[in-house]
């Protein structure tokens, strides 16, 4: 209803589908243009079950600026943690959420036709930076590039039925900005000091999906569960 862009931290990735027009795509210590301008140039951000925490492994947002934050977060220790938050909503992301959605819901009762120029404004800066990068995906150096397995894993994977995860490292810098999550659940981050083996272990509890790994060795392992 409010018509706003979406971005999503490295571990909620999937959690919002980033072929929607309204999508920005995900943030992390690298991420698309549009994330990155948007992230600067808002007046308003809303973060769900967001931590806020200031990292080098997540989008680092501006702490000199006069940004409105509302905060939802079920840890009360997070707020006013590293960003000064404005409107702290403490509790269970999907019952605020639906809290929201019935609040804004009582306030605007038909679509406010902005889609169009937001997802118009997205494209202005994806397009130049996906054009910008496409030689580097499309590569036929030898040895082979890592971005290079990235796109032709993202042309004959079945994205919407494949649950994939990363390395630490470059693989999750090289591989999170480029691939476009459309299912929930589908894409496990992780980073810091995390031990793959339990992020790696969680896919095969969904035996109808593909889980895939993209290691350090810049190959990518599939198996059938």
């Amino acid at each position: 209803m409010l018509e706003s862009p979406v971005t999503t931290s490295l571990e909620g990735k999937s959690s919002f589908p980033e072929t929607h027009a309204l999508s920005l795509g995900s943030g992390g210590v690298a991420m698309p243009k549009a994330v990155f301008q948007h992230v600067q140039e808002a007046d308003v951000i809303f973060g769900a079950g967001a931590s806020f925490t200031a990292t080098g492994f997540g989008i680092r947002f501006p702490t000199n600026s006069d940004k409105t934050f509302i905060h939802n977060t079920l840890d009360p220790m997070d707020v006013n943690k590293n960003i000064h938050t404005d409107y702290p909503l403490v509790g269970d992301s999907k019952l605020t959420l639906e809290m929201l959605h019935a609040a804004v819901k009582e306030r605007i009762r038909k679509p406010r036709g902005l889609t169009a120029d937001v997802h118009k404004r997205i494209r202005e800066q994806n397009d130049p930076w996906m054009a910008e990068w496409n030689p580097r995906l499309t590569s036929e150096s030898k040895p082979l590039s890592p971005y290079r397995v990235i796109w032709d894993l993202m042309q004959v994977a079945d994205v919407a039925n494949t649950i994939i995860t990363h390395d630490a490292g470059s693989p999750r810098d090289e591989l999170s900005p480029f691939w476009r999550s459309v299912t929930p659940l589908s894409y496990i981050g992780w980073g810091k000091s995390t031990q793959l083996g339990y992020a790696s272990a969680s896919p095969w509890a969904r035996s109808s999906r593909i889980p895939t790994s993209y290691v350090s060795t810049c190959g990518a392992t599939r198996r059938s569960a």
